[in-house]
């Protein structure tokens, strides 16, 4: 190739239903976990198992402002080609 081509990068792969946990509404989420407590929910899909952990994690340990530690649970699965964050809200610690 002797040139460049003007062109946008593609979105980040992350999955079409859940947006990228990058620019989620976390205060959104932690009420809509709250509404239902104990139930667990797909609360995203990641690009790969790493970022689905670490979403999971930062979720468990409290650093997402809007989700503190001891309020909710999470963990990350792979299914069927996805790579999900599911969370539930435990209640008051």
């Amino acid at each position: 190739m002797t040139g460049i081509r003007w062109q946008d990068p593609p979105p980040p792969r992350c999955g079409t239903r859940i947006k990228h946990p990058r620019v989620h509404d976390w205060t959104a989420v932690a009420k809509k976990l709250r509404s239902k407590p104990g139930r667990w929910a797909v609360v995203a899909v990641c690009a790969n198992t790493g970022l689905a952990g670490s979403t999971a994690r930062y979720i468990r340990d409290g650093l997402y402002e809007a989700l503190r530690r001891g309020r909710f649970e999470a963990v990350s699965r792979k299914v069927d080609g996805e790579c999900r964050v599911y969370a539930r809200y435990v209640g008051e610690s």
